[in-house]
C-alpha cells in the first residue's frame, strides 16, 4: 500500500479516518504487512501490500467471492493473445470508445479512478496506462483476485489495490472523478444498492461507467436459474468440472455451422424473426452454451463458469437501470443495449 492512499481511506462502517499502525518504508513508500486502525478501535489487516476490508456475513456473497477468486486464478484460460484482443475490442466498443488509445486518454484525463470488481486487472490493462502524470488508479475486489491484479499491475507506481465489498467501501465521499464497474454490480446482493453505494464516492461532475446483465427471455431465465441452483453449492473446482459437458455441447452446436430461418417474431419467448445460427439461437434463448472458435476450450469454459457458478448474478431491464440512476442523482449520458447486457455512462449531478 502506498502512503498517499491514506488521504482518501475511511473505515467502511463508521466512515471515520484510518491511521497506519506503522510508517511506510522510506525507500519504497509501501507497507507490505501491518494494519489500519480506526478511531473506534477496529483493525484492518494489510497483507501482501493490500489492505483487507471485507466484512460481509452474507453466505451467498461469500460464495460469489470464492467463485471469482478461483476463476481469476485460472490465468491460462484468459491471458492468451487472441482472447485479450477480442476482449479489448468488445470492452472499448460497448463503452463508446473508438480505440484502446481513446479509452486510455479518457481515464488518463481523470485525477483518480476507482475500479470496483477489478478481478485480475483485465479491464485495467485496456483502460489504465499508468503513464499519465497525476493519474491514479485504485482497484478493489472482494475476492483474492486482487492479489492477481497486484501481480499483474503492481509495477505501476500510481496503482493501488484493496480487498473490499462494494456495499461497504473504505473511502471518503467525493474521492474519485471516475468510477469503473465492469460486470460486477450484478454480483452483489442488490444491483440497485450497488449503484447507489457508488454515487457518494464520485466528485460532482464525475462519471461512472458500468456494465450489468440484461434480463433474457423466459426459457433462458429459467435455465440459468435452474443450472445455477445446481452448481453454485459446489466448490469452484467441482463446478468447473461439472460444467464441462455444457461447454462441450456449445462446441458441438457451433461446429454444425447450421442456420435456421425463424419465420416470425415469438415475443413471449423473446425470439426475433430471421436467419440465425443454431448455436447462437440456443445460446441467447434457451441456455448459455458459449462457444467462440477463436478461443481455446478452457477459455470458452471460463466464460460459461463465470456465468453459472456465482450465486449472485442478477439480470436487469432498461427501466430498472434508468430508475436506479435517477434515484441516485446520476444523469445517464450513454446507454448501450446488447443482448448480453447494458453498458452505462452517467454523470453525478
Amino acid at each position: 500500500m502506498r502512503y498517499s492512499l491514506l488521504e482518501i481511506l475511511a473505515d467502511p462502517v463508521s466512515k471515520t479516518a484510518l491511521r497506519l499502525e506503522q510508517s511506510p518504508s522510506a525507500e519504497t513508500g509501501e507497507i507490505t504487512e501491518g494494519a489500519l486502525l480506526s478511531q473506534d478501535g477496529s483493525s484492518y489487516a494489510i497483507t501482501n501490500g493490500i489492505p483487507r476490508f471485507v466484512l460481509t456475513e452474507d453466505n451467498a456473497q461469500k460464495q460469489t467471492e470464492d467463485s471469482f477468486g478461483f476463476k481469476w486464478a485460472q490465468r491460462d484460460s484468459y491471458e492468451s493473445e487472441q482472447f485479450l484482443s477480442n476482449y479489448h475490442e468488445w470492452l472499448r466498443g460497448k463503452y463508446g470508445f473508438a480505440s484502446d488509445l481513446e479509452m486510455r486518454e479518457f481515464f488518463g484525463s481523470k485525477t483518480r479512478t476507482l475500479e470496483v470488481g477489478c478481478g485480475g486487472g483485465l479491464s485495467a490493462s485496456v483502460s489504465f496506462s499508468g503513464r499519465d502524470q497525476g493519474q491514479e488508479w485504485v482497484g478493489v475486489d472482494i475476492s483474492r483476485a486482487i492479489d492477481i491484479a497486484r501481480e499483474r499491475l503492481g509495477h505501476i507506481p500510481s496503482a493501488h489495490f484493496l480487498q473490499a465489498d462494494i456495499l461497504q467501501l473504505p473511502f471518503q465521499e467525493q474521492s474519485f472523478d471516475a468510477i469503473f464497474a465492469e460486470g460486477v454490480l450484478h454480483h452483489t446482493p442488490s444491483t440497485k444498492q450497488a449503484v447507489k453505494s457508488l454515487k457518494p464516492l464520485l466528485m460532482p461532475g464525475g462519471e461512472i461507467l458500468f456494465y450489468v446483465y440484461r434480463k433474457k427471455g423466459p426459457v433462458r431465465e429459467f435455465t440459468d436459474d435452474y443450472i445455477r441452483d445446481l452448481v453454485s453449492p459446489l466448490s469452484p473446482r467441482e463446478a468447473w468440472e461439472a460444467l464441462r459437458p455444457l461447454t462441450k455441447l456449445g462446441q458441438a452446436l457451433a461446429e454444425l455451422h447450421a442456420e435456421v430461418e425463424v419465420p416470425e417474431d415469438i415475443p413471449y419467448l423473446g425470439i426475433k424473426a430471421g436467419r440465425q445460427d443454431v448455436q447462437r439461437l440456443i445460446y441467447w434463448n434457451f441456455a448459455k452454451l458459449f462457444w467462440n472458435s477463436d478461443f481455446t476450450f478452457e477459455t470458452n469454459h471460463h466464460i460459461n463458469f463465470d456465468w453459472y457458478h456465482p450465486r449472485y448474478a442478477h439480470r436487469q431491464t432498461e427501466e430498472d437501470i434508468r430508475r436506479w440512476c435517477g434515484e441516485s442523482g446520476l444523469r445517464i449520458i450513454y446507454l448501450n443495449e446488447q443482448e448480453s447486457g447494458f453498458t452505462v455512462r452517467a454523470i453525478r449531478e
